[in-house]
């Protein structure tokens, strides 16, 4: 029987950020996956613009409160994206129930922050 790989874009975009570490991406069930990656892109052509994306996962049966960090673990190091650039990171998933994303700016941000969510299994 052949091995059969599914993968699921997801995109997205946000509009405004306030606050620090406010879900990009919301909780997303990734038990049944076996890699995930993600793109962000921050279109501000000021280089001092900078998004902070923090990438967590968690072995919960239930989402609890994305970034917590009682029920939350930051995976790798923080994703920086500066002004009119991109940034890409993939993690392995096995094992893992849930993973979401947070992000911080240095400025409250106007349209066009875009991502991307490749879920493979």
């Amino acid at each position: 029987m052949a091995n059969f790989k599914s993968a699921i874009l997801t995109t997205g975009s946000a509009t405004t950020v306030t606050g620090e570490n406010a879900a990009i991406i919301p909780p997303v069930n990734v038990q049944h996956e076996d890699r995930i990656s993600f793109q962000f892109y921050n279109p501000n052509g000021t280089v001092g613009h900078i998004d902070t994306l923090k990438v967590y996962g968690r072995l919960g049966t239930t989402s609890g409160t994305l970034g917590s960090t009682d029920e939350w673990t930051q995976i790798g190091d923080d994703v920086v994206v500066s002004g009119s650039s991109s940034a890409l990171k993939s993690i392995a998933t096995t094992g893992l129930n849930w993973v979401g994303v947070t992000v911080s700016g240095t400025t409250t941000f106007g349209a066009g922050h875009t991502y991307a969510m490749l879920r493979q299994a």
